[in-house]
């Protein structure tokens, strides 16, 4: 046997060495688990807030989602003053809700929470101000589909101070999971024009 080699391990050392400790590691790690998911309830029961949604041409109309004691009820009235206001239009609504599984606030349904109101994250967007456009591009038909998120109180302003685009394959990808929004951003799947500070602030807040 070369000088170098350690010896061959034992039945009993791998057992109580190896594997028992296994055992623990797991519950450990069970344990961690509830409590992330124990802080995420928290954060939903928490949160107060109402979001406006306006939805323009044939059809539409304004709808307030309001979120309070665990809760999200739609109405025509604020519960609480908007954190945001979200507009798209009916062809918009329409692109988008033929593709969600599941409804969720901006258009196709994310697996990730991303677009889940938190206490934390409706405090973080009530210090934004700002509107931006997210434009969808390349759909099946060729056409392309955006809609805009005004931040904060006072009239809408005139044009976005920032607008994100990207592919349509590429946001279903994002809303599946399959595609981190850092990563798109860093690798230039998500093109920025206009106020990046207001970008990346918006995308800090909804972390």
């Amino acid at each position: 046997m070369a000088a170098n080699t350690p010896p061959p391990i034992t039945p009993e050392v791998f057992f109580t060495e190896k594997v028992a400790p296994q055992f623990r590691r797991r519950i450990d790690e069970l344990q961690r688990q509830i409590m992330t998911l124990q802080q995420q309830v928290q954060e939903r029961m928490n949160a107060q807030g109402s979001i406006r949604i306006v939805v323009e041409g044939d059809g539409g109309g304004t709808w307030h989602l309001n979120v309070k004691n665990g809760e999200m009820t739609v109405s025509a009235e604020a519960g609480f003053p908007s954190v945001m206001t979200v507009y798209q239009s009916r062809a918009y609504f329409d692109w988008a809700a033929s593709l969600a599984a599941e409804s969720g606030l901006f258009g196709p349904s994310s697996r990730n929470n991303q677009s889940e109101l938190t206490k934390s994250r409706i405090e973080r967007l009530q210090k934004l101000k700002g509107l931006l456009q997210f434009t969808f591009t390349h759909l099946p038909d060729g056409s392309e589909q955006s809609f805009c998120i005004h931040l904060g109180d006072g009239e809408r302003p005139a044009t976005p101070q920032t607008t994100l685009s990207m592919k349509a394959e590429d946001a279903q990808k994002m809303a599946r999971g399959e595609l981190n929004p850092q990563m798109a951003f860093m690798n230039g799947t998500i093109k920025i024009t206009g106020d990046m500070a207001l970008a990346m602030q918006f995308g800090a807040a909804m972390m």
